[in-house]
């Protein structure tokens, strides 16, 4: 694997990806997630000549980059301007078939939280934003005001599971009653009003991750498109999913219980709609999450709360 210190993104548990997805040197692979290519670069160095990769991402700045890191390898590859959530139909347009593995690395990237982009971070002042697909119909901003604040308070929750979701709910409303509420750093300062210090950043950490959430509608597209993939697996192709919280584990978790054991009911007491007729169509080959090892984390402290689960396509009957 190569050294990818000197790259904007750090890839997570990249020896267990690469060597778990791939199953066959001329296969085809598809990485959902590519952003700057860390898994992408490492899994398209293991492929053949005759092998295919397929990156997809929303993101044209890491597309470019990306798009000069691969060229290096010689090797097979496309690049996609999209979101995850079409994987069907941007399969279906590029006539990709019998895919034999398809990643999902759900984390937001360094580059994306230090530089502050598209106000993501709290830790940088700009406009209330958060849409990383440009194709998102609403921002924060819109978010923050237009929900009522039981609203508010209930998307902070579910999206983050902060407890203190009803008083920072209020602290807003106050907020946004008495001044122009349009940045960061005002959504930080109605945040500080209701939390102790102590607390402040983890507190911070979730409320910017519930708003980031529901305007990119991510839970729902995550649900969507975990399913879609595992339709689009040829038998013995396989399907990595990292995630880095536990609400996005929990619903990877219950699909993949759900689709191993042909039975909806894991996914139904999510609140997800779903066919009633699953069948059984992969077999789970993380029993439990692969999570990063101690030295991982010593040189990357935002790998400690990845988890990598797998899974593989069962024959088609």
């Amino acid at each position: 694997m190569s050294n990818t210190d000197q790259h904007p993104h750090v890839p997570i548990l990249l020896e267990e990806v690469v060597s778990k997805i791939i199953t066959r040197k001329d296969g085809v692979y598809v990485d959902c997630t590519v952003g700057f290519g860390g898994h992408s670069y490492s899994i398209l160095k293991e492929i053949d000549s005759n092998g295919m990769l397929f990156g997809i991402d929303y993101d044209p700045y890491a597309l470019e980059y990306t798009q000069n890191r691969l060229s290096d390898l010689n090797k097979s590859f496309e690049l996609i301007c999209s979101n995850y959530v079409s994987l069907k139909d941007l399969c279906e347009s590029k006539d990709i078939k019998d895919i034999d593995g398809i990643l999902f690395d759900l984390g937001i990237s360094s580059y994306q939280v230090d530089s502050g982009y598209k106000g993501i971070s709290y830790r940088k002042d700009g406009k209330l934003s958060m849409k990383l697909d440009p194709n998102c119909t609403i921002d924060a901003k819109k978010i923050l005001h237009d929900y009522s604040e039981e609203e508010l308070a209930d998307m902070i929750y579910y999206n983050s599971e902060e407890k203190n979701s009803r008083k920072i709910a209020k602290s807003i409303k106050i907020k946004i009653s008495q001044n122009p509420f349009e940045t960061n750093l005002d959504l930080v300062e109605a945040v500080k009003e209701v939390t102790p210090m102590r607390f402040l950043n983890k507190t911070l950490s979730r409320v910017f991750q519930a708003l980031r959430i529901e305007v990119n509608n991510e839970f729902e597209n995550i649900y969507r498109s975990i399913i879609t993939a595992i339709s689009m697996l040829r038998p013995g192709g396989r399907l990595a999913v990292i995630s880095f919280h536990s609400i996005e584990d929990r619903i990877i978790k219950n699909v993949f219980r759900s689709y191993a054991r042909g039975d909806s009911s894991y996914i139904d007491r999510m609140g997800f709609q779903t066919k009633k007729n699953i069948t059984k169509e992969i077999k789970i080959l993380t029993k439990k999450p692969v999570t990063p090892s101690r030295d991982e984390i010593e040189h990357n402290n935002r790998a400690r709360s990845a988890k990598l689960r797998i899974v593989e396509r069962l024959a088609i009957a």
